[in-house]
């Protein structure tokens, strides 16, 4: 087994014989420098995407003949994934007014199928959203969106969110349209601001610190 972390090869010692997991805290504990964590992972050539990483992390490092760690900043690391956060955004915007469509020509079919993806990729925004306050630290009572806390902002998106639960579990299309229609707009636009004060605050360490570049 070959594992190199930023192109350099390491032994990794103790945990060869353990899992990918425990190479990877091997690697973050003993061959990262300070201010710098694991930001992506290849295995045997191919990334490991995001959704797949909690069962990678399980299986056997052996069961891998090549293992390539990529290291970055924090405040890197959450710029980028909020780039991309308002990316997915933008576009699960624009398909949940077309679900919305679709449901109200009685094409539920076709929009419960559509409705998945978007769902999917409102779990991505959530979950990045939740994953970069933990990597900057961030106290989410103590920082603040449009002049609320940054907690009670992340809050707004799941309470509607669990109306679009309630609605499907319902099957009640009419209710599920007007939520898409009308409140999901206010909806991403939260989300949005969330994501633009976390780039920044990940954009103003960077400027504190210039060694996290």
């Amino acid at each position: 087994m070959e594992v190199l972390v930023d192109d350099k090869p390491i032994v990794p010692g103790p945990v060869a014989s353990g899992t990918l997991g425990e190479v990877l805290a091997f690697i973050q504990s003993d061959h990262c420098s300070p201010g710098r964590i694991v930001v992506s992972v290849h295995c045997d050539g191919d990334l490991v995407a995001a959704d797949d990483m909690a069962e990678a992390l399980k299986k056997p490092a052996a069961d891998f003949d090549r293992i390539e760690v990529f290291t970055g900043t924090k405040e890197a690391l959450v710029i980028d994934v909020m780039t991309q956060a308002a990316d997915t955004l933008d576009d699960s915007e624009t398909e949940s007014r077309r679900v919305a469509d679709l449901l109200t020509q009685g094409k539920t079919a076709e929009a419960r199928q559509n409705l998945v993806e978007c769902l999917r990729a409102w779990q991505q925004v959530h979950d990045a959203v939740a994953k970069s306050i933990g990597i900057l630290g961030l106290n989410p009572e103590a920082v603040t969106v449009r002049d609320q806390s940054l907690l009670s902002a992340v809050s707004k998106p799941r309470d509607v969110l669990l109306q679009v639960r309630d609605a499907l579990l319902a099957g009640d299309d009419v209710l599920l349209a007007d939520i898409l229609q009308y409140e999901f707009a206010d909806v991403t636009d939260t989300w949005h601001a969330i994501v633009t004060r976390l780039r920044q605050e990940a954009e103003d360490l960077r400027e504190k610190n210039p060694a996290a570049i």
